[in-house]
């Protein structure tokens, strides 16, 4: 018995310190939203409470105290002891994608939770369940109440994650079959490693956000001066090549068009669409810099995706960065390769090289590009020196990303 009162204080001192820290936490987490950080706290309360409660009992007793006082803690303990796995279903709800505040099996829990602590009381207060050590109890109505609702509690857990499973993660719903089956003082640890679950997801999912807010940023962010430089050399080609002023036009409207395009796109585009907006892009350069940019492709590998705004700012940079009006003009070459285990696009061009990375706008375009591979499609940006002079950018985009 003694070993066994042990046992039972240990795992209510793990509680208390398991929910402490959760709570410590949850503060650390101010940006969890209002409803799941409620719950949260909620569910790390009232485990503590009722951690407290077992300890208090426990020591009661093993000391001379009053049957009146060992018998109020043993009534509040089974005031609070359902709270927490009440707590920790609804929370699964919300995890499921569902409110819990109007959910109908959520109130059938509270009713049971309700038919639960009532039953539990009066079985105490009535001798058919045990309050101290020596005490008889006896099998009676009260106490087949109480074992008949934590039958359906247990069974309507078990129905509803099987019912909600696709949609919550196996790590989620593994976690929550523990939660459902375990203690209360077990409960919470394995709540705190739900907290850690959803916090490490919200985070890469914030990642990803991050990196989706980006690419609209950046086409959002037309530069001034490419804009100018183009309506410039259209106004002075009406003049002097008005086929090639129209032709330029066209060429800078299919340009605004693909990034307008681009900002409505949450996910991966095709290549071909990403290699017709680079297109666009050179067509109008190559009417402002005439006779000093020239582009080659050699893009046999095109069925693939990546993010928006890959490659067009690859080659922006090499336009931007390469040139060089005192130098020969800038030789750009854009090709693609099936690897097998991905494709490889490779960006090359004759200018000055590259240089080691800085804070300056073209490290951080390139940085852009690096991040949002790795978070839409797992894809990897290396930047290196070209064997004849120049810059060389690869990019590979895995064939499971690709498709």
């Amino acid at each position: 018995m003694i070993a066994e009162q042990y046992f039972y204080a240990a795992l209510d001192m793990s509680a208390l310190l398991f929910g402490a820290f959760g709570l410590v936490l949850l503060y650390i987490a101010r940006d969890v939203e209002r409803w799941p950080r409620g719950l949260c706290v909620a569910i790390l309360i009232s485990t503590i409470a009722c951690a407290a409660v077992g300890l208090l009992g426990n020591g009661a007793a093993q000391a001379d105290v009053s049957y009146a006082s060992v018998l109020a803690l043993s009534l509040a303990e089974t005031l609070i002891a359902p709270i927490p796995s009440l707590l920790v279903f609804a929370y699964f709800v919300y995890c499921s994608g569902r409110d819990f505040r109007t959910n109908a099996v959520v109130r059938i829990e509270c009713v049971l939770t309700g038919i639960l602590i009532v039953a539990g009381c009066l079985a105490k207060l009535s001798g058919e369940a045990r309050v101290v050590a020596g005490q008889d109890p006896h099998f009676g109505p009260w106490i087949a109440l109480t074992f008949a609702s934590i039958a359906a509690l247990t069974a309507i857990n078990l129905v509803t994650l099987v019912r909600y499973w696709k949609d919550i993660t196996n790590v989620q719903g593994c976690m929550f079959l523990a939660c459902f089956l375990a203690a209360p003082s077990i409960q919470v640890i394995l709540v705190e490693l739900l907290l850690l679950v959803g916090l490490v997801r919200r985070y890469l999912d914030q990642k990803e956000e991050v990196a989706q807010e980006r690419a609209h940023v950046a086409v959002l962010q037309m530069r001034p001066h490419f804009i100018h430089n183009t309506l410039t050399s259209i106004y002075y080609l009406i003049a002097k090549d008005p086929e090639r002023a129209q032709q330029t036009t066209l060429d800078f409207s299919r340009y605004l068009q693909s990034n307008f395009e681009v900002v409505a796109e949450d996910g991966t585009i095709s290549f071909e669409q990403e290699l017709e907006h680079t297109k666009a892009y050179l067509a109008v350069e190559q009417a402002c810099y005439e006779g000093q940019v020239f582009v080659e492709f050699d893009t046999p590998v095109t069925s693939f995706n990546v993010p928006p705004l890959t490659l067009q700012p690859i080659v922006e940079n090499a336009v931007k960065h390469g040139m060089d009006p005192d130098s020969e003009p800038l030789q750009v070459s854009v090709a693609t390769r099936d690897l097998g285990c991905g494709v490889q696009i490779i960006v090359e061009d004759n200018g000055p090289g590259f240089t080691p990375p800085d804070e300056d706008e073209r490290h951080f375009a390139l940085n852009n590009v690096r991040d949002r591979l790795k978070a839409q499609c797992g894809g990897t940006l290396e930047i290196g020196t070209r064997e004849a002079g120049g810059t060389r950018v690869t990019i590979f985009v895995p064939t499971q990303a690709s498709r």
